[in-house]
């Protein structure tokens, strides 16, 4: 099971955060974080400061329960590597502290290959990290899908739907692949008709 960190951009998903603490929930991925990558998340969640509020206490009272051992305090007067970007310099802090060989970010030109390489990080980008995640345990992966669209008893998607907005969060190759399985009648029964 690989472990990673999540970073910001990636939290910042509704879709995405959900998909990755389920396939945390089912053992498929071990899933991290910091205050300091929360943090990023909550200034730029929203301009309206209820709305905002209304997010950080429902991840807190959600996300942070469940997932209490994901939370990783970054340890002050860490060495600095020499990142392009200062306010990425936490991540990957984080992911020397914890030994965390791999960090999920949107983001791959603000984590240069040549600087994670002498520590042994690895920035990726998440839909290359599920379509590999897909290949090598499908049947994992469609399970765990299934159960999250199950529980969307709000939403009720179709698997059409849940697909369209997998693409939309920008793991469209990881969308394509859900939906080939789908019309050759491998992916799994409709949930919600």
């Amino acid at each position: 099971m690989s472990k990673v960190i999540l970073d910001a951009n990636v939290l910042y998903s509704n879709t995405l955060r959900n998909l990755f603490l389920w396939l945390s929930w089912n053992n498929l991925v071990e899933v991290f974080w910091s205050e300091e990558i929360w943090n990023e998340v909550f200034r730029n969640y929203s301009k309206d400061q209820i709305r905002n509020e209304d997010f950080k206490n429902h991840i807190a009272s959600s996300v942070m329960v469940k997932f209490e051992s994901s939370m990783k305090n970054l340890k002050s007067g860490y060495t600095l590597v020499g990142h392009d970007d200062a306010d990425d310099e936490h991540v990957v802090a984080l992911a020397r502290q914890e030994n965390i060989k791999l960090i999920l970010t949107f983001n791959l030109d603000d984590f240069p290959e040549k600087i994670l390489a002498a520590y042994q990080v690895q920035a990726l980008h998440p839909d290359l990290f599920l379509c590999e995640l897909f290949h090598e345990s499908p049947e994992e992966v469609k399970e765990t899908i299934f159960n999250l669209i199950s529980e969307s008893k709000k939403t009720k998607p179709t698997k059409v739907r849940y697909l369209e907005t997998l693409a939309k969060a920008n793991v469209k190759g990881f969308a394509t692949k859900l939906e080939e399985t789908n019309r050759s009648g491998n992916l799994f029964p409709e949930v919600w008709p």
